[in-house]
Formats: structure tokens, sequence, C-alpha cells
């Protein structure tokens, strides 16, 4: 009694802790475009996989790419995840670095029927916005006008699944609350003047989101021989027409940072965009609780995302996501030959939804992680690592390359006897 005491005290502290904290876990200067960059879905395991997870889950292990595969939790499954980010800039005369990171997602399936029928609640990003750019120009007598560009916040989605297991095949549903705030600054600088008697003007951009949508997912598994099998996995994520709530203002500052005028252009003004409609399928081939591999392919035609004036813009395209991966597990049962670890791999390509000057701006990314076990009263547990090294964009046509190291770190607890009835206490 005491030990279920502690558990959902623990669960319970854990969901008030996230409900509450938002933290940037990503970074790039090509989010100061639309409503960010774009969180293709996946947890710290999947991660390691480049992403890859739409046909395939292990049972241990939350999944949020297919909402169909969270019938394959048959016990309760709690997870939680943080990401970090370091990244170099260059734009082909100068270069700088920045690092980020923090909490990214948690999510709790439960069974309601066992076998048949789970739940799951959980929040993850759907958009991520942090960035800052300096721009240079010349000014009037010989001065330099400073442009600094900064951004931050983003979409996040808080999500109910319900998925359903009828013999092999697979059905889920996820109705997802979109909501969050992306503000933005461009402070002006003009220096070299020495009578000058102001510091800076800023212009200050705050939108606020909020929005319901959903995603409908399929699973499918065909038995080939004993402990082997093909999966297939689709999903479709609605189109959704977010409400947009528009708070900007302009004030100047004196040379010692002290604001003497301000303005409120727009108060609170509402106005709606729209985020296309996203659709993904996967292929694996996997020896139960021994190996994995597959492709997963997602696609979002950002060309139809409209923006709050009701017009689509010649800075996005259409975006697409490759993902290669599988995950080994040599010692499934622990044994003197060594602990159930479990290893992955995966590689991932991707065209984001940005164009800069009528050019693409691709990613690509190599992907390794484990999942190591962690020996405790309260179940099966598991710390999970994910790490990426890529690159997105170019030094050419006014892009920017950006080399990244992301590194994912994750916790999932399983347990079969949180919502069993109990004979004796």
């Amino acid at each position: 009694m005491l030990k279920n005491i502690i558990k959902y005290s623990a669960l319970l502290g854990a969901f008030l802790f996230c409900t509450t904290l938002k933290a940037q876990y990503t970074q790039s200067s090509y989010s100061a475009f639309g409503i960010g960059d774009v969180n293709w879905g996946g947890y710290s395991h999947n991660a390691g996989m480049g992403g890859f997870g739409i046909s395939y889950n292990n049972r241990l292990f939350f999944n949020n790419l297919n909402p169909a595969l969270v019938a394959t939790n048959y016990d309760a499954i709690f997870q939680i995840g943080t990401s970090f980010d370091s990244r170099t800039y260059n734009n082909g005369d100068k270069s700088y670095s920045s690092f980020t990171g923090g909490f990214k997602d948690f999510a709790f399936s439960l069974p309601i029927k066992y076998g048949k029928w789970n739940m799951a609640l959980g929040l993850s990003p759907y958009t991520s916005v942090n960035y800052g750019i300096l721009q240079t120009s010349d000014g009037p007598d010989n001065s330099t006008l400073l442009s600094q560009l900064n951004g931050n916040g983003g979409i996040d989605e808080a999500f109910m699944t319900h998925a359903l297991r009828l013999g092999n095949f697979l059905v889920g549903l996820k109705t997802s609350y979109l909501f969050g705030s992306i503000e933005r600054d461009t402070e002006f600088l003009l220096t070299g003047i020495p009578a000058i008697t102001f510091s800076s003007t800023i212009y200050n951009e705050r939108r606020s989101f909020s929005d319901v949508t959903a995603n409908v997912g399929l699973a499918y598994k065909i038995e080939l021989k004993e402990n082997h099998a093909l999966n297939l996995g689709a999903f479709y994520n609605l189109e959704a027409n977010v409400r947009s709530r528009n708070l900007t203002k302009f004030e100047s500052q004196d040379i010692n940072g002290n604001t003497f005028s301000s303005d409120t252009l727009k108060n609170n003004v509402d106005s709606e965009i729209s985020i296309p409609q996203r659709i993904g399928f996967g292929i694996s081939y996997e020896k139960s609780q021994r190996f994995a591999v597959g492709i997963d392919v997602q696609t979002q035609a950002w060309s139809q995302y409209v923006d709050e004036s009701g017009q689509t813009s010649s800075d996005f395209g259409d975006a697409f996501r490759i993902a290669v991966g599988g995950e080994l597990l040599p010692n499934y049962e622990v044994s003197k030959s060594g602990p159930r670890i479990t290893y992955r791999f995966g590689l991932h390509y991707e065209r984001t939804p940005y164009l800069v000057n009528s050019q693409e701006v691709n990613d690509f990314g190599i992907n390794f992680g484990t999942s190591l076990p962690l020996n405790a009263f309260w179940g099966v547990s598991n710390l999970n690592l994910g790490v990426t090294f890529g690159n997105r964009g170019n030094v050419t046509d006014g892009l920017i390359r950006e080399n990244y190291l992301k590194l994912s770190i994750g916790f999932s607890l399983q347990d079969q006897t949180w919502f069993a009835r109990q004979k004796y206490n």
C-alpha cells in the first residue's frame, strides 16, 4: 500500500510540474519564419532511430507518432523527456555558436480494458521559436544601423489518445488542444553619432494561439513466422484553423535604457491561421523483443499555410521527412551474459517548410541511442538516450548553414500493478 501511495504521489507531482513548465528544447535561425520549427513527433527512444516509429513500437515505451500504437502498451506507461541542442551557425563570412535545452514532453498511458483498449494523456511541442539574428547596414552621417531580431516561444500540444486492438489490427484517435504564444522583438540601434540622444527603438509583437485538432492512426501486423512480423502503419492529422490573437507595441528608449515613448499598434486583435494537414506512413520488420528495422515517411503541404492576413506565403513550400532506423536487443532476458540494454541507430532527411530566396532548406542527421535498465521497486524502468549529429541549410543564396548536436534524455516507467485489482492488501 505504501509503495502505491509513493507511485501515485510521484506521478502526480511530475504531472503538475510538467503542466506549468515551458522551456526551449531546440533552436534554429529558420524558426524566424511563420510559427516556427516543426516538431515531427517522437520521444527520446525514437530520436535514437532518426524519428522512426509510425509502424513499430516497443511495448515498454510510449508512442506519439501513430495514435494506433498506444494499443501496444498492455500495461501502464509513464514517460518524460528533455532535449539539449548545441548549434553552430555560418553564413559564409562569420560563424557563432549557441546552446539551449530543457523539458520537452511527457505522456501517461493506461489500460482501460487489458489488451483491448488503452487511453493516454500527454504534452509535447508542436512548433518551437528560438532565434537571435543581428543585421547591420549603413546609416546617415557615416553611422551604422544595427537591427537585432529575437524570437522565442512556440505552440504546444496537450492530447488525449484512445486506441483499440482488434486482433492484429490497431486503430487510434488522438484529440489535441493547441495552445501557446510566440514573441518577436526587433530592436533598431543607431551607432556612430556622438550627439545621439536616444538609444534604440523596439518593435514588439506577441501572438497567442489556441485550437482543437485530431489525428487518426491505423496499424496492422502481418505474422510471417514464429516471432517474426511485418508491420504497417499510417496516420492522418487534420488541417487546423488556429485562432490567433495579436498584441503589437512600438517603443523608444534613451541612452540609459529608459522607455520615454510607447505606442500600442494592435491590442489583442483576433485573426486565424491555417496549419495544413499532415500524413505519415511506415513499414517495419521485427523479430519480437530481439530487433526491428523500418522506414517512415511524413509529408505536410506547408505551401498551403495561411497566415494571419489570410494569405499564403512564398516563404513556404511542401515539406517531407524520411526516417530510417531500428533497434537491437542482444539480451532480452537479464542473465549472466549482460543486462537488457537496447541499442538504436538511424538516419533522417528532411525538406523543411522554409524557402529562402526560393531555395529549399534541407536537414540531414545521423542518429544513435540506447535504453539502460534501472533497478527500482516501481517496476520496469529505463533511462533513454538519443544523440543526433546533423546539419541544416547551406551558405549559398543568402542561407545559413547550421551544424548541430542534439541530446535527448528520457525516463520511461512500466508497471503491471498500478491498475490491477488486488485480492489482498
